[in-house]
């Protein structure tokens, strides 16, 4: 094991820039084999109590485990200062870098600053320059401020008389602010080895680039290889065990098996600071696994959307060849949608079937390709799921998955279609063209044009369906050959998916499971038929 060498801390006493005393506990310069430790609080109410599932937690994991951070704590605690000010004050000490999530807003329970300040003992301060982006931004005037002698307070202030936008510059008197021009208006806030980010994603996402210059370990790597396989832990334990004999020295191994999923069954994981025993124990693994247990799969589908999308319509990539056509065309109509349309006047159509789940990779793929370095300010791809009577909680509970996965502005109404597409663009009349998921074989839709104006009696809007000659099995080739992930619906049987009332799984696919005697179905992508597609529709 790597260890940090030399002097764990130096406490520093000092100024800041406008005269005030501070104490700041500093961590030593790394030598060549040293490591980081981080450790990671979410701070919030809503958190605690399971109102809102917390998401920051493991996006900052993997963005410090991807800059040579090791994780060893992450803490979920409640709005109360006590807490706060304990945990920081003890993680402060412990790690060498500290990133919090929540509590920063102008509300009244938001008191991360207040708490931060009394666990490193300092005092607050109405920093200058977040003072001049608040009033720049929220249009507010502070009477009898002077940025050349700001005022400061104990941490304990009370700050209902605060307006609530000024609340936001009250940080801790030692803070650092961290801009991003580009990126985000406002700046996040350092006090010593603290990093003090928002709780809303998008925004704490954005705070993260820091983390990139401020935490990065140049000298510690950690090199990682999975291995992905359709055999449960019982079958490959032996195996593992002997691999861990031989490598465990130096490389760590794990387990991890999975429910449900639609590609594999179980990951192998192998760790290690070392590139040569890495691939060594990758090597044992792979000879000694059985070659047809062994699934190629990519768990950054998603994240390499715009360069797969590229090599498929570029051809590259035998296995991509019957794909080319039908995403190039797509893929143009989609382009074409961008191009008429401002970013904010589009959305997409998404109610969790494996048509619209294929597109949305594919607008996914134009979107982050053509807004990347983009100025525009946190605008995200929009979807519209228009809710019907009785949905299945799988397919509900695939669309937050998916929202969360290709990071979605979802706006939900209820159904019936049309009565859901006039309230959502009464809600949004700035939209102007919807992207849907129509192929020629759904009902209606044989004479559909790509860029077609809804029928007369329907609100008016530019409907787009980028893959209106795809086939049944083109969809099916293309969610699979790129690993995305779609519905659990479809692996049980079902190849068209309505409401619980009126869907079931198709007939077409039924089989007798060898090993157990019972009735069971075969998963949709089987399905060779593309006639029988809407089978088990009632």
């Amino acid at each position: 094991m790597l260890r940090l060498l030399g002097k764990p801390n130096v406490d520093i006493v000092g100024k800041n820039s406008w005269g005030l005393h501070y104490f700041r506990r500093c961590f030593s310069n790394r030598s060549m084999s040293s490591k980081c430790t981080a450790g990671i609080i979410i701070i919030g109410d809503e958190i605690t109590k399971g109102k809102v599932a917390d998401t920051n937690s493991h996006y900052v994991a993997q963005k410090l485990y991807s800059l040579g951070v090791d994780v060893r704590k992450i803490s979920v605690i409640p709005d109360e200062v006590d807490v706060i000010a304990e945990e920081v004050a003890l993680f402060s000490k412990k790690f060498t870098h500290v990133v919090t999530a929540g509590g920063i807003g102008p509300t009244h329970d938001d008191i991360t600053y207040q708490a931060i300040a009394h666990g490193l003992q300092e005092r607050l301060i109405l920093l200058p320059d977040l003072v001049a982006l608040i009033k720049s931004h929220f249009k507010i005037t502070v009477p009898d401020y002077d940025p050349l002698n700001p005022s400061t307070f104990p941490w304990d202030v009370e700050t209902t008389s605060f307006d609530p936008a000024l609340k936001m510059a009250l940080v801790p008197a030692s803070s650092r602010l961290h801009h991003a021009n580009g990126v985000s208006v406002f700046p996040m806030v350092q006090v010593n080895n603290v990093y003090i980010m928002p709780g809303i994603p998008q925004y704490l996402k954005r705070c993260c680039r820091h983390l990139e210059i401020l935490a990065r370990n140049p000298d510690y790597a950690f090199l990682t290889n999975e291995i992905y396989v359709q055999t449960d832990e019982v079958r490959l334990a032996p195996i593992l065990n002997a691999a861990v004999k031989q490598f465990g020295a130096h490389v760590s191994f794990g387990s991890y098996p999975v429910i449900g999923h639609s590609y594999y069954r179980t990951k192998l994981t192998m760790e290690s600071t070392n590139q040569a025993r890495l691939d060594a124990a990758y090597q044992y693994l792979s000879s000694e696994l059985p070659a047809d247990s062994i699934v190629s799969y990519d768990p950054m589908a998603i994240e390499r959307a715009a360069e797969a999308i590229q090599d498929i319509i570029g051809g590259k990539g035998a296995h991509h060849h019957e794909l080319q056509v039908p995403v190039s065309n797509a893929y143009q109509t989609i382009e074409e949608c961008l191009s008429r349309y401002q970013p904010s006047e589009v959305c997409v159509s998404f109610n969790g079937g494996k048509d619209c789940s294929a597109l949305l990779h594919l607008i996914h793929a134009a979107w982050t390709k053509r807004n990347k370095g983009s100025t525009t300010d946190g605008l995200r791809l929009r979807a519209l799921y228009i809710r019907g009577q009785d949905p299945f909680p799988e397919m509900e509970q695939f669309i937050e998955d998916t929202r969360q996965r290709y990071d979605l502005e979802l706006w939900t109404v209820p159904g019936p279609v049309r009565s859901g597409l006039k309230m959502a663009l009464n809600e949004h009349p700035e939209i102007k063209a919807i992207l849907m998921g129509t192929r020629r074989s759904d009902p209606h839709s044989a004479n559909l044009q790509a860029f077609q104006m809804t029928d007369d009696g329907w609100p008016s809007v530019m409907r787009v369906s980028p893959i209106l000659d795809w086939s049944y099995q083109q969809v099916w080739l293309f969610l699979r050959q790129l690993n995305l992930p779609y519905c659990n619906l479809y692996d049980k049987g079902y190849t068209s998916v309505g409401n619980r009332g009126n869907t079931q799984p198709n007939a077409a696919l039924r089989m007798i499971d060898p090993a157990t005697g019972l009735e069971t179905y075969r998963p949709a992508y089987l399905l060779h038929d593309c006639m029988a597609e809407r089978q088990g529709r009632l």
